[in-house]
């Protein structure tokens, strides 16, 4: 267990058991318990059945990532058990009806079976036998897990009858809370702050739906408090307390960004993990959240967005261009296939210097691939996506207060620069949960760049100019008349192959990067977490940032000499400053979650500068703390230049 004031715990079940809902609330309480909390959520790209699970970290510091071993495995199913059973640290606990130590490995009817072959191979090489039971005593007796049986069913049956339902049938939705009753208990959260964490869940329109979790709850505590002889592990109170803060995910953070950005269209199909964002648009969720957020809830509510639904992401992307030439703060959201299907559109937008953000979900691939894994995959081809050459700017955001940073800057360069704009999420970020600071209006600028509100008839959209961003008229402006076309062209949009006219619109087109990289201050495309000529530089995009982060003090507090740099921005790389940073470190370590170790090929390609040591992952699972530590280690001592991550579930 740990020895700091901090809790971790796996939530099992099927999914479309309650899951999600379960451990919302957790977060929740652990939040108005005044701990920071981090949550990421891991799932089959099924409806129902399937295995789904949530972790929790929650801490009285800062917390961005988790670990590879939970202390508590709370298992609503048998699966869960089978699949986690070795997941805790040593001396950890799991929490299982006593119903499921009947059943084999075998016969668990959701689970795959090379799954059930990898798990049933594992124990019977460890001598015990491929059951719920032995899985269970492996736990007690290698790991020293203690196991708490609690009886599920029993507790349903009261619960059933206080709540007079007639039927254990009627009350099997309530399972979920039984578990999460379960663990509240367990590490003596008092129980005012799970009815707190009720009332923000449900709201206040639903006390029906919070008066019977709490009856179901309060069943659990008196069975717990007469079957269990002690907690667990207690968590205390923070003594200092924090700011008040709102609970996000990915794909919420993102939407809260381009909302108080100014964005006016947003269109999408959906695809996973992609779509929750736009759903998120066109429910205004965030109005719930917190009553301190009223002065940006009421700009929420005049933001006046259309969000579109298209029939594809061909009419998502080119719909987005269209929109963003009649002058709307224009984005879209989607996945890698989705992405695929848009690039001629963003091609198009490439060579009319159109401002579009495309807000970009990296998900397993290739083709269907993972559709519900993380994965850093898509990084090149974000970057070099299209025929020809084009300008684009490529962000990649670390953690959920960036998210809603990002998405302000990606609306704003856009416009800034006349170009696509590609904001790169990773499904982890996308699916976790993190309180975030509330936004700060200082903080919000927004940049529309050179736009005329009237042309003229000798109008010239695509005028030659020094930093190669020309006047910006809008379609539909009066008395101004321009041409766009798929084809190069002169300065009034007419086709034209004449060479010198097509040498001259090609180089104003790649003169925005270079007055993007003059413009854009170093420090919002890479940022240094340290000292400057540290023995040992991490180097990490996207949401590994949050488990390099969480690794850096236990690896200070072993005596090594660490910085991290985190790669914001590709497109345009501040390749200078990179290089700068990466000739005063002696050992150089890349972490990310693909094959390739596709950043240190492009800082490479860019700087001319090899990143010996590599961390890589592909298995679908995120970079934990626990690996970044533990593949740190490895390199300084043995001088390996490339470790295989596959910790995971």
């Amino acid at each position: 267990m740990s020895s700091q004031n901090e809790i971790e715990i796996l939530l099992g079940g099927p999914q479309g058991g309650g899951i999600e809902t379960a451990a919302q609330i957790f977060i929740r309480a652990l939040g108005e318990y005044g701990l920071y909390v981090y949550g990421k959520r891991e799932y089959y790209s099924n409806i129902t059945g399937r295995h789904s699970y949530f972790q929790v970290r929650a801490r009285d510091s800062p917390v961005r990532s988790v670990k590879s071993k939970v202390d508590i495995v709370a298992a609503m199913d048998a699966e869960s058990v089978a699949t986690h059973f070795d997941d805790i640290v040593f001396g950890g606990a799991i929490i299982y009806d006593p119903s499921f130590e009947n059943i084999k490995i075998d016969s668990l009817p959701m689970m795959f079976e090379e799954t059930k072959e990898r798990i049933s191979r594992f124990l019977e090489e460890n001598g015990y036998a491929p059951t719920i039971k032995d899985a269970l005593r492996y736990s007690a007796e290698k790991l020293s897990a203690k196991l708490y049986k609690i009886s599920y069913q029993d507790i349903l049956k009261i619960a059933a009858e206080r709540l007079g339902a007639g039927s254990l049938s009627a009350v099997q939705r309530f399972l979920n809370t039984v578990v999460l009753a379960s663990i509240t208990t367990l590490i003596d959260l008092p129980h005012e702050y799970f009815k707190k964490a009720l009332e923000s869940y449900f709201g206040l329109r639903r006390p029906q739906v919070i008066k019977q979790n709490e009856i179901v709850a309060e069943v659990v505590y008196e069975y717990m408090r007469k079957n269990l002889m002690s907690s667990y592990k207690k968590i205390s109170k923070p003594v200092n307390g924090r700011d008040k803060m709102i609970l996000l995910n990915g794909n919420e953070a993102v939407a809260v960004g381009k909302i108080l950005g100014g964005l006016t269209v947003q269109t999408y199909y959906p695809i996973t993990p992609a779509a929750d964002e736009s759903f998120f648009l066109e429910s205004y969720e965030l109005l719930e959240i917190d009553p301190d957020f009223k002065e940006e809830a009421e700009l929420l509510k005049g933001a006046g967005i259309l969000v579109f639904q298209t029939e594809d992401e061909l009419a998502a992307i080119n719909m987005a261009i269209g929109a963003a030439l009649t002058g709307a703060r224009a984005a879209t959201a989607t996945s890698g296939p989705g992405f695929s299907l848009m690039v001629e559109g963003i091609g198009f937008a490439g060579m009319n210097e159109v401002p579009v953000v495309i807000t970009y979900y990296m998900r397993g691939g290739p083709s269907t691939g993972l559709p519900t894994r993380d994965s850093q995959s898509d990084l090149l081809f974000s970057i070099f996506a299209g025929h020809g050459e084009f300008p684009r700017i490529v962000i990649a955001s670390g953690d959920h207060e960036e998210l809603i940073y990002d998405a302000i800057k990606a609306l704003n360069w856009a416009e800034k620069y006349q170009l696509p704009v590609i904001h790169l999420v990773d499904k982890n970020l996308a699916n976790s949960w993190s309180l975030v600071n509330i936004p700060k209006r200082d903080k919000i600028k927004i940049e529309r760049g050179k736009i005329v509100e009237r042309g003229g008839w000798d109008y010239e959209r695509f005028a030659f100019t020094e930093d190669g961003i020309s006047p910006r008229a809008f379609i539909g402006s009066s008395e101004t008349v321009m041409w766009y076309t798929g084809d190069e062209h002169e300065t009034k949009g007419h086709i034209t192959e004449d060479p010198e006219i097509r040498y001259r619109m090609y180089m104003k087109r790649m003169k925005k990067l270079e007055t993007a990289d003059k413009e854009i201050p170093v420090e919002e495309r890479a940022v240094l977490y340290g000292e400057e000529g540290s023995d040992i530089l991490i180097i990490a995009w996207g949401s590994v940032k949050g488990a390099v982060l969480d690794a850096l003090d236990i690896l200070r507090s072993e005596g090594l000499d660490v910085s991290f740099l985190q790669i914001k921005v590709f497109a345009p790389l501040p390749k200078d400053y990179i290089k700068k940073i990466l000739k005063k470190s002696r050992i150089l370590i890349s972490i990310e979650n693909n094959y390739l170790g596709q950043a240190s090929r492009f800082i490479k390609m860019e700087t001319g500068i090899e990143i010996p040591h590599q961390a890589l992952k592909w298995t679908g699972r995120p970079v934990t703390e626990t690996e970044v530590v533990n593949a740190v280690k490895t390199f300084v001592k043995t001088g390996e230049r490339i470790i295989h991550l596959k910790d995971g579930k």
